[in-house]
């Protein structure tokens, strides 16, 4: 007999491959839409940030001049951000490590920054602890500071007591570890306050000036309605409504490391 032609076999996925194959695409898809509603928010431009509204704008202050002294005594970059609620569908541990990294809070060599976050909203808190200082803040101690002293405020509604004792412990913890150079990041480099600002102010009237000297003479200026270029420096970060001073301009000249040391607790 002839040879006859040999049928291909069609191979059909059978329907728990399917269905596998299914979860797997849905899970991807979960992670990407994760990732991209995720927010990191801009590096703030005070030690004392609260996003919330939850404390006074004298109480505000007063934390962010107390964490600018605690640097100028210690070098250490304490930070607190009180936001309303988390940006992120992440666990608050793994987001606010990636945000702290961001921010780069802490000195490069010394890696000695903290930052305490809480997120009003979630009723959640967490503090990350830099490399530098895991030693003398490990997560026993940070756990303890946020479920033992500062929960029991938070659930009576005491935000501001319950953040200068959560900022006192935390300085207490770390103090010593340091040995600070009477200056702040941002002062020791004279980059803080106006005085900073006024070489720049400065060239910006040579430019208007320059700019309404043309117009004079016929020549082209910046602007078709007069008065010449104007730009308005703004400082980085969120507007909190309250922790400007100290000195602190930022974390530009920061680099403070992050491992994901810390602890928190949810009130």
């Amino acid at each position: 007999m002839p040879n006859q032609p040999r049928r291909s076999r069609l191979i059909v996925p059978s329907r728990s491959g399917h269905a596998i194959h299914l979860f797997l695409a849905a899970l991807t898809l979960l992670a990407i839409s994760a990732n991209a509603a995720e927010v990191i928010p801009a590096t703030p431009s005070a030690y004392f940030n609260d996003y919330a509204g939850v404390v006074s704008k004298e109480a505000a202050s007063r934390f962010n001049e107390q964490l600018a002294q605690f640097e100028r005594d210690t070098s250490d970059q304490v930070v607190v951000a009180v936001f309303p609620k988390m940006q992120s569908g992440s666990d608050i541990a793994d987001y606010t490590q990636r945000v702290a990294q961001a921010w780069g809070v802490g000195q490069k060599e010394r890696r000695n920054g903290v930052v305490l976050f809480v997120f009003i909203e979630d009723r959640k808190m967490f503090i990350q602890v830099g490399y530098g200082l895991e030693g003398a803040l490990p997560d026993a101690t940070t756990f303890d500071i946020t479920e033992r002293h500062m929960k029991p405020l938070f659930r009576a509604g005491n935000y501001e007591a319950g953040l200068a004792t959560g900022i006192d412990l935390i300085c207490k913890a770390i103090r010593g570890e340091y040995k600070g150079s009477g200056k702040t990041g941002a002062e020791g480099k004279g980059g803080g306050g106006v005085f900073g600002l006024l070489p720049f102010i400065t060239f910006i009237i040579v430019l208007i000036i320059i700019s309404r000297l043309f117009r004079k003479l016929g020549g082209y200026g910046y602007s078709s309605r007069g008065g010449g270029p104007v730009f308005i420096p703004s400082g980085g970060g969120w507007s909190s409504g309250g922790g400007s001073g100290g000195g602190f301009s930022g974390f530009g000249g920061g680099g403070g490391s992050f491992g994901g040391g810390g602890a928190g607790s949810s009130w």
